[in-house]
């Protein structure tokens, strides 16, 4: 018996060593190419249940038009993800006055009528996940309920007021990405559940452009 309870135990302790690593190590972490995103073809979301209505893009031609920072969304209806929509949007007379467009991507369209009142800018659904990749980070569900982090990033969303709910695909790991035609000027992957970007980085990226 005592040897059970010690195997069993040991087991948790390596699930929980393992779930709180670094997601860099056990997911990897590799800022896609402009190039790559270029090539994605985009649907704008006026309505959710009406995308593939809409005149397909390719992100190229978004890119041309001037420098653009773009969310991609883990999950519409995410409580993380609608905090960092709103944390984004909040510096949008800064991105206005650099002339930066802001926009979100979504892998699916479930929930983003919810959502697109947290992003001051278009939505557009990427059906081949390249906003997502070229090397997609898949969070197991064991693995983001052990992490301790996002127990913190929980409260933190809780005390600013941001609800979510728990419909839709969460596992896939998004992004934010500031770039300016050719160039990738500022790349953040995001690392776990709530790993939103810090707003300072942004501000401090404005300024190479």
């Amino acid at each position: 018996m005592a040897y059970a309870i010690g195997a069993v135990t040991a087991a948790i302790g390596a699930a929980l060593f393992y779930a709180n690593l670094p997601t860099r190590y056990t997911l990897g972490a590799v800022v896609p190419a402009v190039q790559h995103l270029a090539d994605a073809t985009l649907y704008k979301v006026d309505d959710e249940k009406n995308v593939l209505t809409a005149k397909p893009i390719k992100a190229s031609q978004i890119f041309d038009q001037g420098p653009v920072l773009v969310m991609a969304v883990r999950r519409p209806g995410c409580a993380f993800c609608r905090k960092e929509a709103k944390e984004l949007s909040s510096i949008k007379d800064q991105l206005d006055k650099a002339g930066v467009r802001f926009l979100g991507v979504v892998h699916e369209t479930k929930g983003v009528n919810e959502f697109k009142p947290y992003l001051a800018g278009d939505v557009y659904y990427d059906s081949e996940k390249k906003f997502f990749g070229p090397k997609e980070r898949w969070l197991p569900l064991w693995m983001g309920f052990l992490r301790f982090s996002t127990y913190a990033n929980l409260y933190k969303t809780k005390k600013a007021g941001v609800e979510g709910n728990m419909e839709g695909e969460g596992r896939l790991l998004g992004g934010v990405y500031l770039i300016n035609k050719n160039e990738m000027v500022y790349g953040h992957l995001e690392k776990e559940w709530g790993d939103n970007v810090e707003i300072e980085e942004i501000l401090n990226a404005l300024k190479k452009l």
